[in-house]
């Protein structure tokens, strides 16, 4: 039903907003309805992705691997020649530059000839057909020089070649490609080309090379080494002999006589003398001490006995020995004799001799020390003199012993570093031929049993799913701009008014449209023009409408064959109808209904007030139906004419005399008339092409047409639906079309 439209949301500019949420059963419908879009430029674009995919010229990949920082086993030490880092990930980045290296490619390409296969070194491709009609390539290339449209090559032959060179390096590692396998010392070694054997080939000759070029330079070094040293070593040799002469020479010019390593004469006398007087003054001072002991031990009148000397005389030691004998059996028999008796006296005789020894016998120990101190200091006298003496004559040699050492400096220091250089030489002679390189080879590349470009299935699966992609996008964006109305649902969201009949397309009708709608009554056209009738006979319970105008927001609606279909559709169910062709500036009724031009019209009644109204309608001999034209009367401006009483009049007439009034008028947005009508009528029909009005165009027309006509638009009918996609799509979910392939066999078309 139709609904006030006070409730419309419009804009500021009289555009009605959109506030239509974009839902699951809105993007099938788009889906559904660009359905052969979809289909087509997916099949389109895959097709051309495969063609190309097949044409594309396989490449196979070759795989092997190679184990960096090996440790080898050492010889000899000879670490600091051929020592090499070859540990850590620095030192795996490092090497895959060598690998990468030019110059490792220029072996390999020199090595497998890889300028003699196409893909390393292309030959020119001949112009084809069309390139042999190009105007260019008619003209001689020494014209094309002459004029400078072509530059003349000045390279000479070697700089040709470097260029080739180069050209076929960049080619060969533009197809090689390293990985460091992770928390590894292994490279992968991979290789691309068009023949799977070359490329294991050059797969397995990188790794050789590389390894081949680590011995090379392993035994440079060595080479490199051993000659420099051999060099060195006769220099070294002969500053060595040098320097021992002028040891010799010099030696013998100062008469520096060595009797040791590093030591002359002079120099080991005087050490001698020197070492003879240190013990002499010990000596004598031992032995001053010892006499000087006896002397005070004398002066003090004590027992002189406590004397080391004399505690260590054997001879005294017996005496002593034999007193106490004698002193013991001098106690035993003093009880027994008393000591007047003779064996007691003979006793003390023998005591009295034996005490006389041992003092004769410890002043000879005294005067044996004072012997001694006298010929110590005798000793040390002689020898100091001795040491002066030596010490006057090693004076004069000092100066010479001093340069003495430096030659014997310089020639021990010679003799170290030759001997050092003739080790080192030793070693790194000993080394050559068995030089060990820092990687090996664990996995040797195979044959590849497949190419690894192009991934046919996969890239056919990513072009399909890619071209499917860009046709849904394509298909969203022509929906988005597409600025047409397909449903009642968009009707009401956008406008707030109902549908009061969808009327499908005439297009593929054989048969003139209104002769059509009444050969089949029971076809979809006919239905539809049904449904429009009930509902406008539904519109007002409390009385019927009599009078309705039809009209568009722009032309090309369908709005004047829809007005003479429902005009002749409603004669023919026994109504009285009358059509009048209010469209004064391209009438089109009379063209309809092969009226002759010559006939009065509506613009003839208006202006002559001598006519009746019998004067000037036609009667449609196939249903009784009235039609009033346009005529041919001249006038200033439409909208006065339909603006004046007369007019008023005649609409008031015709309601009176028939039972519908349908008036067919202008488009709403070019000219004002139809705004001037809707207020005459009871009704204005709003007529919208089918997925091509414009929205905003819509929103306009309508906010214009209640403006200016109270709110008198029953509603909108969607002229030239296609009923087949309008069903299948899901665009009548709550009309009359919903799912219309399955419930067309109602229909006699």
């Amino acid at each position: 039903m139709y609904e006030s439209t006070d409730k419309y949301q419009f804009t500021d500019e009289g555009q009605q907003t959109d506030n239509t949420e974009i839902s699951l059963s809105s993007i099938l419908a788009v889906i559904g309805l660009r359905k052969k879009l979809i289909i087509s430029v997916t099949l389109v674009i895959s097709f051309l992705a495969i063609l190309n995919i097949y044409q594309l010229v396989p490449r196979y990949t070759a795989t092997n691997k190679i184990l960096i920082g090996i440790n080898s086993a050492k010889v000899v030490d000879i670490e600091e020649v051929l020592k090499g880092n070859s540990s850590g990930d620095s030192a795996v980045i490092g090497e895959m530059e060598v690998i990468k290296s030019r110059e490792l490619a220029h072996k390999i390409i020199e090595h497998l000839h890889l300028d003699q296969y196409e893909e390393f070194n292309p030959k020119p491709k001949k112009p084809g057909f069309l390139g042999q009609l190009n105007p260019k390539n008619l003209v001689p290339d020494k014209w094309k020089e002459s004029f400078g449209t072509q530059p003349i090559d000045t390279r000479s032959e070697s700089e040709k070649q470097e260029m080739h060179l180069t050209n076929l390096t960049n080619t060969f590692l533009g197809k090689l490609t390293l990985t460091q396998v992770k928390k590894s010392q292994v490279i992968d070694i991979a290789f691309e080309a068009n023949d799977p054997k070359l490329a294991s080939k050059i797969a397995n000759e990188v790794a050789d090379q590389y390894i081949i070029g680590q011995l090379q330079a392993k035994f440079d070094a060595t080479k490199k080494a051993t000659d420099w040293l051999n060099d060195q070593l006769g220099d070294l040799k002969q500053k060595l002999e040098n320097s021992e002469h002028a040891v010799e020479n010099y030696r013998k010019i100062h008469n520096l006589v060595e009797v040791s390593k590093g030591t002359v004469v002079s120099q080991q006398q005087l050490s001698e003398v020197n070492s003879q007087l240190i013990i002499a003054r010990a000596q004598r001072a031992e032995a001053e001490a010892k006499y000087q002991q006896v002397q005070a031990i004398t002066r003090s009148g004590q027992d002189i006995d406590s004397v080391a000397e004399v505690l260590n005389s054997g001879l005294i030691s017996s005496l002593r020995s034999q007193e106490a004998e004698v002193q013991r059996r001098y106690s035993e028999m003093l009880v027994e004799y008393g000591t007047r008796h003779p064996k007691m006296i003979q006793m003390q005789a023998e005591l009295a001799d034996i005490k006389a020894k041992i003092g004769s016998e410890v002043k000879k120990i005294a005067a044996g020390l004072r012997h001694s101190l006298d010929v110590a200091l005798a000793r040390e006298g002689s020898l100091t003199s001795s040491l002066n003496q030596m010490e006057a004559k090693t004076a004069g040699n000092s100066q010479a012993e001093v340069a003495l050492r430096a030659l014997e400096r310089e020639a021990t220091a010679n003799k170290v570093l030759f001997e050092t250089f003739l080790g080192r030489f030793k070693e790194t002679a000993s080394t050559q031929g068995i030089e060990q390189a820092d990687a090996r080879v664990i996995s040797y590349a195979e044959v590849p049993l497949s190419a690894s470009f192009p991934k046919k299935n996969l890239m056919i699966t990513v072009s399909i799913l890619g071209a499917l992609f860009f046709a849904l996008v394509l298909a969203f964006v022509l929906e988005m701009l597409n600025p047409g109305i397909r449903s009642p649902e968009q009707v009401s969201q956008l406008f707030n008014l109902t549908t009061l009949g969808i009327v499908p397309k005439t297009a593929n009708i054989k048969i003139p449209v209104l002769e059509y709608v009444l050969e089949k009554p029971q076809s979809s056209l006919a239905e539809a023009l049904n449904t429009l009738r009930i509902s406008l006979s539904l519109m007002n319970p409390d009385s019927d409408v009599k009078s309705i105008l039809v009209s568009s927001a722009v032309p090309n609606e369908g709005k004047s064959t829809l007005a003479s279909l429902l005009s002749r559709h409603t004669a023919a169910a026994g109504k009285k109808v009358v059509l009048i062709d209010a469209d004064l500036r391209r009438p089109t009724i009379a063209k309809l209904f092969n009226i002759d031009k010559k006939n009065l019209g509506l613009t003839d009644l208006l202006m002559d007030h001598t006519l009746s109204l019998e004067d000037v309608l036609v009667n449609d001999s196939a249903t009784g139906m009235k039609i009033l034209t346009r005529g041919h009367s001249a006038f200033l401006n439409p909208s006065d004419l339909f603006a004046s009483q007369r007019m008023k009049a005649l609409i008031k007439q015709l309601k009176q005399q028939f039972d519908l009034v349908i008036i067919d008028s202008a488009p709403i947005m070019a000219v004002p008339d139809s705004r001037i009508l809707a207020g005459l009528c009871d009704k204005t029909l709003f007529v919208v092409n089918w997925d091509a009005t414009p929205k905003k165009v819509v929103a306009s027309a309508l906010h214009i047409l209640n403006r200016d006509s109270h709110n008198n638009v029953a509603g909108i009918v969607l002229q030239k639906v296609d009923l087949e996609q309008y069903g299948r799509y899901g665009y009548g979910e709550s009309g009359y079309y919903y799912s219309y392939y399955r419930y067309k066999q109602y229909y006699t078309s």
